[in-house]
């Protein structure tokens, strides 16, 4: 979907590295679960699409 990109469209490698590293976490966090890094990286990955449209929205102001 195109309003779930984020608005520059994107994702350097330091935002990528975050992403892994946010996977990484959650996985480990669950137990580790064999078979699930995909919906780990997907999970991580919507997680922080959402903090960067959201710090977006901050700049710009709650108003507009």
């Amino acid at each position: 979907m195109a309003g779930d990109e984020p608005r520059d469209n994107v994702e350097d490698e330091a935002f990528l590295e975050a992403v892994r590293k946010t996977a990484y976490f959650l996985w480990e966090q669950d137990g580790r679960p064999d078979g699930r890094h995909d919906e780990y990286y997907l999970r991580a990955l919507d997680q922080h699409r959402r903090e960067r449209r959201f710090d977006e929205w901050l700049k710009d102001g709650p108003e507009g």
